[in-house]
């Protein structure tokens, strides 16, 4: 019998870590547990959401303060990129260290956009054009939407892409993650935590 369970949506091999089989997380529960928790979850706590337990971070490069009802997942890294990432039923923030880079947040955009997302994803559609965004200690990004195909599960995916570039040169991308016509549920969250976030050395 066929296994009905949906994967991840965030079990796309740009996020699994190098050389390994498993994956970056576990798959979901059928589509109707994920219906369950995230239209009944993120609707009804909302209004409910603030600052939550400790901050997860890349010291000197990222820190993310979770909000209600969202828990940190184990660290890891991306080939020699770490990242931090925080879940709340089908949702995951990803707050990735790209390293030292040359150019802007808008440059950093296209990067990942070329680099992570085409090579991982079928049938990849992305924003047009990128949408300015302020954190809220002042730095400035860039944003953008795709929804696409695993290129290996199969899986229809939606999420949301953050560039900004630190005062000292490094590279921070943060990756909102969700089944794809489940982004909307927690897209009010993701804005939140990327505001806050703090980027560079005070993180």
């Amino acid at each position: 019998m066929t296994d009905p369970t949906p994967p991840r949506p965030d079990a796309s091999p740009w996020m699994r870590r190098g050389g390994h089989d498993r994956r970056w997380l576990p798959t979901l529960a059928v589509l109707g547990v994920i219906l369950a928790t995230t239209l009944g979850g993120f609707v009804a706590a909302a209004a409910l959401a603030e600052p939550a337990g400790p901050p997860v971070s890349i010291p000197g490069v990222v820190s993310v303060q979770p909000l209600t009802g969202w828990e940190p997942a184990e660290a890891d890294s991306v080939g020699d990129r770490p990242f931090v990432r925080v879940t709340r039923g089908s949702g995951t923030l990803v707050a990735v260290a790209w390293g030292p880079f040359d150019g802007d947040a808008e440059a950093l955009a296209v990067d990942v956009r070329d680099e992570a997302l085409d090579g991982s994803l079928d049938q990849l559609s992305v924003s047009e054009g990128f949408t300015p965004v302020v954190l809220d200690q002042g730095t400035e990004g860039k944003r953008f939407t795709f929804v696409g195909i695993d290129a290996e599960s199969g899986a229809a995916v939606e999420g949301e892409v953050t560039t900004v570039i630190s005062t000292d040169g490094q590279g921070v991308v943060f990756v909102g993650l969700a089944p794809e016509g489940l982004l909307a549920f927690v897209d009010g969250d993701l804005h939140t935590m990327v505001s806050a976030a703090i980027v560079g050395p005070a993180a």
